[in-house]
C-alpha cells in the first residue's frame, strides 16, 4: 500500500514505472502508417523542438520549478530520447503526457498549457513506427536556453530578492506530518524601501515539503491566519507539488514594505523511520518592479474550512463562494486539497443571470497541483460570484491507493491524511481612475 508520506517518490516513481512498462507494451504499429513522408522523418529536424517546448521543461536536470515535482529521466538530447521512443510515443497517443488536467474548454486560455496538439502527436507516432531516426544535428532548429539555466534554477530568472529561514531546519527521523511556521524580519540591507513585487518564485529546499505558503507583515502588524479572508490582506502566496512560479501581467503588483516580516508556513509529510530525516531550508524569490502598478494584486481563497466527509463516501462535494462587490480582474486559480480530492471546478455567475465555467478539472491529483494563470485576464463586473466545488472520495479503494482510513470522516485539518478545500484566486480590483472594460459574452452555460 502506498502511504501519504511517500507522495514526493510516488510523482517520479509514476512516471518512471508507466515508461518502463510501455517499453515493454507499446506494439509494433501505433496510429500511422510508414510512408515516404514518415520514413523522412527525424528527430533533429521534426520532432526535437515538439519535446523541447512540451517535454524539457520537466525533463531535464535543472526542469521547471514545480513545486519540488522532479522527472525521472532526461529527454533533452537523441542520446537520451532514443530509448524511450516507444514509451514517448504512447504516452503522447495516449495524452497522458504532457500532464494537463483542465478540459478542452479552457485551451488556448491559460499559459504553459502542456497540450500537443494532433499534428504534434502524429509526428512523434510517424517517427517512432519509422524508426526513430536521429537525423543531421544542423536540421534541429535554434532553440533559446531555458530561464534556469542563466539563474541558479530559478524559473522566473535572477530574483531580486530572496528570503529564506536564519537557520537550516531539520525535520527528524521520527516526523511524518508536521505543520511548523517560521518567520524572518527582512533588514535594511535586503529591502532599504517599499518595493512593488510583480513575481513571485519558492523553492523548497527539501525532498518532503509537502506546501509551503507566505505572507508578509507589515512593521507593527500583528501575525494572524485564517484560511478564508486572511490570504486578502498579506498573502503571498502557496506552492506545492506542480504548481508553478507566479508572474503577474504588466501594471499589476503587491506592495512589501521594508522593515516587512515574511512568515513561512511549511508542511512537511515523509516516511517516518531511520535515516529519513532531512534538512530544509526553502527559499521565497521577489521580482520588483519600478513603476507603481496600476492594480494592487490580491492573493485570496475561495474556501471552506466547516465541512464533513462522510465515511465510505463515494462522491462528496464541499462549495464555496466569493462576490466581488467592484470591477475584478481574475487573474490566476489554482485548486488545491488533499489524497481524497478526484475533481475541482471554477464557476462564474455573473450580476445579469448569466454563467460560466472557468475551470474544470475532472481528475485531480494533489501531487499535479497546476496553476491556471489567464493570457488574458477575466473581467468579472461588480456582483459577480466565483463558486469554488471540490469532489472527494472516501472509499476503501482509494484509501488502499492513498494511504488513508475510509472509515474515518473527515473534516478540515493541515495534515496531509485530513482534508481541504480551498480554491485559491488571484484578482485584482479595476482601478478606480480606470473605465471598466464590457465584460465578454458567455460561451458556456450552466445547468
Amino acid at each position: 500500500m502506498t502511504t501519504p508520506s511517500a507522495h514526493s517518490n510516488r510523482c517520479s516513481g509514476v512516471l518512471a514505472v508507466m515508461a518502463i512498462a510501455l517499453v515493454w507494451s507499446w506494439p509494433a504499429a501505433v496510429g500511422a502508417s510508414s510512408s515516404n513522408d514518415e520514413a523522412s522523418l527525424t528527430y533533429f529536424k521534426d520532432v526535437k523542438s515538439i519535446l523541447r517546448m512540451n517535454c524539457e521543461t520537466c525533463h531535464r536536470p535543472v526542469g521547471q520549478n514545480q513545486g519540488g515535482i522532479s522527472a525521472p529521466m532526461s529527454l533533452q538530447t537523441y542520446e537520451e530520447v532514443r530509448p524511450w521512443a516507444k514509451a514517448i510515443a504512447r504516452a503522447v497517443e495516449s495524452k497522458a503526457m504532457p500532464p494537463w488536467f483542465a478540459t478542452s474548454h479552457t485551451k488556448g486560455h491559460f499559459y504553459g498549457e502542456r497540450v500537443l496538439d494532433q499534428a504534434q502527436i502524429e509526428t512523434v507516432l510517424a517517427w517512432v513506427q519509422s524508426g526513430a531516426k536521429a537525423g543531421n544535428p544542423d536540421d534541429a532548429p535554434e532553440l533559446p536556453p531555458f530561464a534556469e539555466e542563466a539563474s541558479d534554477g530559478w524559473t522566473l530568472g535572477k530574483p531580486d530578492l530572496v528570503a529564506t529561514f536564519d537557520e537550516p531546519y531539520f525535520v527528524a527521523d521520527d516526523i511524518e506530518d508536521l505543520n511548523i511556521s517560521f518567520e524572518v524580519t527582512l533588514t535594511e540591507e535586503q529591502l532599504p524601501k517599499d518595493r512593488w513585487f510583480q513575481g513571485v518564485e519558492f523553492r523548497v529546499g527539501g525532498r518532503d515539503v509537502h506546501h509551503m505558503c507566505a505572507s508578509a507583515y507589515a512593521p507593527g502588524e500583528k501575525r494572524s491566519f485564517s484560511v478564508k479572508g486572511a490570504f486578502a490582506s498579506n498573502g503571498i502566496g502557496c506552492i506545492a507539488l506542480g504548481a508553478e512560479p507566479t508572474m503577474l501581467p504588466e501594471g499589476f503588483a503587491q506592495l512589501l514594505q521594508k522593515g516587512s516580516r515574511i512568515s513561512f508556513s511549511m508542511h512537511y509529510n515523509k516516511e517516518a523511520g531511520p535515516g529519513t530525516g532531512f534538512t530544509d531550508q526553502s527559499k521565497l524569490a521577489f521580482y520588483f518592479t519600478d513603476a507603481p502598478p496600476k492594480h494592487k494584486a490580491v492573493y485570496d481563497a475561495v474556501g471552506n474550512t466547516s465541512f464533513e466527509i462522510p465515511p465510505q463516501e463515494e462522491r462528496w462535494r464541499v462549495g464555496a463562494a466569493k462576490t466581488f462587490e467592484q470591477d475584478t480582474y481574475l487573474i490566476a486559480m489554482w485548486p488545491h486539497a488533499h489524497l481524497r480530492a478526484v475533481a475541482a471546478k471554477y464557476e462564474l455567475f455573473y450580476p445579469d443571470g448569466r454563467s460560466e465555467l472557468l475551470l474544470d478539472v475532472p481528475e485531480y491529483d494533489q501531487e499535479w497541483q497546476t496553476t491556471y494563470r489567464y493570457k488574458e485576464l477575466k473581467l468579472l463586473p461588480a456582483g459577480s460570484r466565483i463558486e469554488a466545488s471540490m469532489w472527494f472520495e472516501n472509499t476503501p479503494k482509494r484509501g488502499a491507493e492513498r494511504g488513508f482510513d475510509p472509515d474515518r470522516a473527515i473534516v478540515f485539518g493541515p495534515d496531509t491524511r485530513d482534508e481541504m478545500m480551498l480554491g485559491f484566486i488571484n484578482w485584482a480590483p479595476v482601478a478606480s481612475h480606470e473605465a471598466a472594460p464590457e465584460a465578454a459574452p458567455s460561451d458556456t452555460r450552466l445547468d
